[in-house]
């Protein structure tokens, strides 16, 4: 009995989906949690500072590296679904708008690079960094390998569309 032919697109939509996934479930952590940094003094997050002796918290008005991790996380999330309707669901476009596939790409990779941008923008306090700092660290590399997998998915994908194309029109040409 032959073995069944594998299929690599579905395979590599899960492997973004999974990819996407685990780098969600970081920046929920790292965003929620106030351990971005720790001092002998203070302990912040995104969201809230918080003074250790006597131990009370305020809201940070610090507020352009938590804007940036929101706009990375739903970002994440469009790339997340975008790649399970045109991969998963298998919605096929025409090949005139089909550069409309590339939005999980290009959202995976910008969702990264907010992700990138929240913790240089937070790391301009010279303090003891935490694990929510390193999450999103994590989040960011995670969402940044889903967004070069989805890069090949779709090149693979317009590839084989393509010689798809000319290998249909040179058998219709033949005499």
């Amino acid at each position: 009995m032959p073995l069944a032919r594998f299929n690599l697109t579905s395979v590599l939509a899960y492997v973004i989906i999974g990819l996407s996934l685990s780098a969600l479930l970081f920046a929920i952590i790292s965003l929620t949690t106030t351990h971005w940094i720790h001092t002998i003094r203070l302990r912040a997050g995104l969201w809230q500072l918080c003074h250790l002796q006597p131990l009370t918290c305020f809201i940070s008005i610090v507020r352009s590296p938590a804007a940036l991790s929101l706009t990375g996380f739903f970002l994440i999330i469009i790339g997340l679904i975008s790649t399970f309707i045109f991969n998963i669901i298998n919605w096929h476009l025409p090949s005139s708008i089909r550069f409309i596939s590339l939005i999980s790409v290009c959202s995976l990779g910008l969702g990264g690079f907010f992700f990138a941008m929240s913790c240089v923008a937070f790391s301009h306090i010279a303090a003891q960094f935490c694990y929510s700092y390193y999450l999103m660290i994590v989040g960011q590399l995670l969402a940044m390998c889903a967004a070069i997998v989805a890069s090949y998915l779709e090149g693979r994908r317009s590839a084989l569309v393509s010689t798809t194309g000319i290998m249909t029109r040179l058998a219709v040409r033949r005499p």
